[in-house]
């Protein structure tokens, strides 16, 4: 349930930072220019930073269970890079650890599908459940406010394939003009709707905020707080989520760590 509803925040929240129902007009040619670079400077590019996530929940049927803190580093082999450092504010216990090292596992198989995949077309593409999605449009993003340093943006959603409507989810981002990048996002559930069969999202906001930790590389992703209201088989559920990131470090991939990207095995012709 707990990893249910932790999706939900990521996919619906949104929060008052921008002035919910503020009247914007459509970007100028300029402004769309503007957006675009912010989103392509910002990319996160997961597979090269080692960071430590720290994630407080509380749920109306959990209640408070406190911290938990992952370290996650890139460069060490599958099955260490995700390592639970606390649990619920415990230490973790022998199963928790085995299902973390399975993630790990897990991901480094993701990564070796990919790259087969990328190599040769033909071969199976790796099902990372991102193919579902809600996407920014582009194109069309709406200016609330262009004063000062940054522009404040409305994007219209599209929705590809998750059933959720796109119109019922506002969502907002601050750009840095100078730098062109990201700052600051947040999400807002405008109507309530249903995921599914099995849920019903009544409410829900969130905000991430992003910074640059090296100023060689675009802006990482250091924060996300977020609230839904939902229910769930139809039982009531409300909850908050706020995880941090901290202690970031460049690493290099642990499929780059001969210098090249692996690339599918192949037979020799004898």
């Amino acid at each position: 349930m707990r990893r249910c509803l932790f999706a939900l925040v990521w996919l619906l929240g949104t929060s008052a930072l921008f002035g919910a129902g503020t009247p914007a007009r459509p970007a100028t040619a300029d402004e769309v220019a503007l957006f675009k670079d912010a989103i392509k400077n910002s990319e996160q590019e997961p597979e090269h930073w080692a960071y430590t996530e720290t994630t407080v929940s509380r749920f109306s049927k959990n209640g408070d269970k406190g911290a938990t803190v992952v370290r996650v580093d890139p460069s060490k082999p599958y099955a260490e890079q995700f390592v639970p450092l606390q649990i619920d504010g415990k230490p973790p216990t022998a199963k928790q650890l085995k299902k973390y090292r399975e993630r790990g596992e897990k991901h480094g198989e993701q990564l070796a599908k990919a790259e087969a995949h990328a190599a040769d077309p033909a071969a199976p593409a790796p099902k990372s459940g991102k193919e579902k999605k809600l996407k920014l449009d582009l194109e069309h993003p709406l200016v609330i406010n262009s004063d000062g340093e940054n522009c404040i943006y409305r994007v219209p959603l599209i929705d590809q394939g998750t059933g959720v409507p796109p119109d019922k989810i506002e969502v907002s981002v601050v750009v840095h003009k100078a730098s062109r990048q990201i700052r600051h996002a947040a999400l807002r559930v405008l109507a309530s709707f249903r995921v599914k069969v099995v849920a019903k999202v009544k409410e829900g906001e969130a905000s991430m905020d992003f910074a640059v930790v090296d100023p060689r590389f675009g802006p990482v992703m250091t924060a996300v707080n977020g609230s839904v209201g939902l229910s769930l088989l139809f039982v009531p559920v409300n909850g908050v989520f706020q995880s941090t990131r901290t202690d970031w470090q460049r690493v290099k991939p642990y499929n780059e760590r001969f210098g090249v990207k692996i690339g599918p095995l192949k037979a020799l012709d004898l």
